[in-house]
């Protein structure tokens, strides 16, 4: 599993370690006043993942036609895109780039708005530690 450290000199957020919530309550991360990322219980993720409760946008009977597409297609993805953003409409790969912006905008460009999948070429999901808070004494 690749991990990769996060470390950032001005965060456009601030996640308190000792905060009671983390690990219990769904935190909203926002940038600008929008909203970016969620922190979520891992519990809660696990239990998202099972064939019992799917999330949301894999209900949809289209899109989760793409979602299982880019499942089978991934071994060979691997093998040649990896690290790299695919779009999957129609069941195929359509569109392959550095960044999910330049996936979408190309796939949008070419199809129009249908369900599609656009995801990172990667053997397992990103993951990131966020250490603890660190005293950084001036004197």
């Amino acid at each position: 599993m690749a991990e990769r450290m996060i470390r950032e000199v001005k965060a456009p957020y601030v996640v308190d370690p000792g905060d009671e919530s983390i690990g219990r309550d769904t935190i909203v991360i926002q940038h600008q006043g929008e909203p970016v990322a969620v922190i979520v219980p891992y519990a809660e993720y696990k239990s998202w993942r099972t064939e019992e409760k799917p999330l949301v946008w894999e209900m949809d009977p289209e899109f989760r036609k793409q979602w299982q597409a880019f499942q089978r297609l991934k071994p060979e993805l691997l093998k040649k895109q990896k690290g790299q953003w695919v779009a999957i409409v129609g069941e195929q790969v359509v569109a392959v780039g550095p960044t999910s912006q330049a996936v979408l905008t190309d796939a949008l460009e070419r199809y129009g708005d249908v369900p599609m999948c656009i995801q990172e070429v990667l053997e397992q999901p990103r993951t990131y530690r966020i250490s603890g808070p660190r005293v950084i004494s001036s004197g």
